[in-house]
């Protein structure tokens, strides 16, 4: 049996994560207490959600590959919607995990509750809360597969207390190839001249706009 925030950092590992940009909170401790031990993801602390946000959706500009941020619930997960908006909009792939209250038993009442999974589907294009961790790999698989394939943007996973606390037999889902749209040969040289073939050919050329 593993940890479900155990299994949460093996499937960023097996996902290829580096970093994770990101600020503590108490619903986010389990998690950040299993990345601890990892030896492939560093945790980069930052002062403000938004900045975390916006290192992720650059990292993911920058390198094609899923950037990553955490935050913890209510507040500090409302603080990374204008860098949601921002990667979803520039096609910039980002994930963002934002810790919950336990979602099969109260603690606090409603105290900094708000439905974080709501007011992130209209700006991004995954958002799913975790409600049981035999569901993690799943999740992670597929959240990276659409922050990563045409057009890339912005997805989100919200993990609960009680869920990251709970045992799993579950193993992360092997990363497969993300496969992009591309335009058929013929099409992109049929009825061009030769100087617009040489731009296509040399994409260190200028762009054609």
């Amino acid at each position: 049996m593993t940890k479900a925030s155990d299994l949460f950092i093996e499937c960023l590992e097996a996902e290829g994560c580096e970093y994770v940009f990101g600020i503590p909170g108490e619903e986010n401790l389990d998690f950040l207490d299993s990345l601890s031990r990892s030896k492939k993801i560093k945790l980069v602390l930052t002062r403000h959600e938004q900045g975390a946000g916006f290192m992720a959706s650059v990292y993911g500009r920058l390198t094609g590959k899923t950037g990553v941020c955490v935050s913890t619930l209510g507040p500090g997960a409302t603080n990374f919607t204008t860098a949601a908006a921002y990667a979803q909009l520039g096609g910039m792939p980002m994930m963002m995990i934002t810790g919950q209250k336990p979602v099969k038993k109260s603690k606090q009442g409603r105290f900094q509750i708000l439905d974080v999974v709501e007011m992130m589907k209209p700006i991004t294009k995954y958002a799913v809360t975790l409600v049981a961790g035999d569901n993690i790999p799943s999740r992670i698989r597929e959240a990276y597969r659409l922050a990563e394939e045409e057009k890339p943007g912005a997805v989100h996973i919200e993990l609960p207390e009680d869920i990251a606390d709970e045992q799993t037999e579950e193993r992360p889902i092997p990363k497969s190839a993300v496969r992009r749209p591309v335009p058929e040969s013929k099409s992109i040289t049929h009825g061009t001249g030769k100087d617009a073939r040489r731009e296509i050919a040399n994409p260190h050329h200028r762009c054609w706009r």
